[in-house]
């Protein structure tokens, strides 16, 4: 039986035998040093042999390598060559997919809509198609190509995901607008330690949570006076209509429709919270179309502005 040898690993032996050294092909290839050192032994071991002479300080072809590297070189180029020129032409005629977490895509989406008012883009130019998920489901089909850009609040991502910077919003304090607190431009996190507050559900957003959670700590807020409401988008109602406060990013100002409520940025300590999008670092040009007009219609929202611990001031 023909021994089965994947394409990953031909690119991770490529490059090291380009580079002779193992950190500098794992840098080229955006995959980390192990990654590329695991799918050359792999490689090794269903030849039967070693391709490289490795030492603490150089990495060399053996004669064999030498030999297999004459051999896949021109053979793998024609396949990249193939995937790249069939991969454009399907791209041309296909729907750019966005994955949204609920409050992203209300705040969000619409602004993508053409308009002749706001010059969007028009039919023909590309076309897109939003599905509804939450962080943890973006990362994962972004990175298997289910998704091209996911919407989502700030997570850490390592290759062959990449993530762009959006908005930097403060974590603010819902209000009623009697509330005496309201009274002032921010709300410092230990003037609530005595107060009901709520939150939208922790499970949905594990960045969001672990911010809270710090700020709360760091304030002195018992974690018993915090109880969760379902959906975003009434938090502001059960705010107007009792005596809690709500803790929430900032974008919840700018898809409010009560009237009842304020929004007061949270300070000593002041939580940000990072809205980003995830793409694969291997995008195509569709899907960079849409990404730089998702960071031109965010930075055109009016957001509140992210104040810093310490300064009581927007920074």
């Amino acid at each position: 039986m023909t021994p089965t040898i994947h394409l990953r690993q031909l690119e991770c032996f490529l490059a090291v035998a380009e580079e002779l050294h193992f950190g500098r092909a794992a840098e080229r290839l955006r995959l980390s040093p192990s990654s590329v050192s695991e799918a050359v032994t792999a490689l090794e071991r269903r030849l039967g042999g070693r391709l490289f002479e490795r030492t603490s300080r150089t990495v060399r072809l053996t004669d064999q390598g030498a030999t297999f590297l004459r051999e896949v070189r021109e053979p793998f180029e024609r396949i990249v060559r193939a995937h790249q020129t069939v991969r454009a032409e399907l791209r041309r005629h296909r729907e750019v997919v966005i994955a949204h977490t609920p409050e992203l895509g209300h705040l969000v989406l619409p602004l993508l809509l053409p308009t002749s008012a706001r010059g969007g883009p028009v039919d023909g130019e590309w076309r897109w198609r939003p599905v509804l998920r939450h962080t943890t489901d973006q990362i994962r089909e972004v990175e298997d190509g289910t998704v091209d850009i996911g919407l989502c609040w700030s997570v850490v991502v390592e290759p062959p995901l990449q993530a762009t910077d959006l908005a930097e919003v403060p974590m603010v304090a819902v209000l009623r607008e009697d509330d005496p607190l309201a009274v002032a431009d921010t709300v410092p996190l230990s003037a609530l330690r005595a107060r009901p507050l709520l939150v939208t559900p922790r499970k949905d957003n594990a960045y969001i949570d672990s911010r809270l959670q710090a700020a709360f700590l760091e304030a002195g807020v018992p974690l018993g006076n915090v109880k969760e409401i379902e959906r975003y988008d009434e938090l502001a109602v059960h705010v107007a209509s009792g005596a809690r406060v709500g803790i929430h990013p900032g974008t919840i100002a700018a898809v409010n429709r009560i009237g009842a409520v304020v929004f007061r940025p949270l300070v000593d300590p002041a939580p940000i919270v990072t809205i980003r999008a995830l793409t694969r670092t291997d995008h195509d040009a569709a899907s960079q179309a849409l990404l730089d007009t998702l960071v031109t219609v965010v930075a055109g929202l009016d957001l509140p502005s992210p104040v810093r611990s310490g300064t009581g001031t927007p920074g």
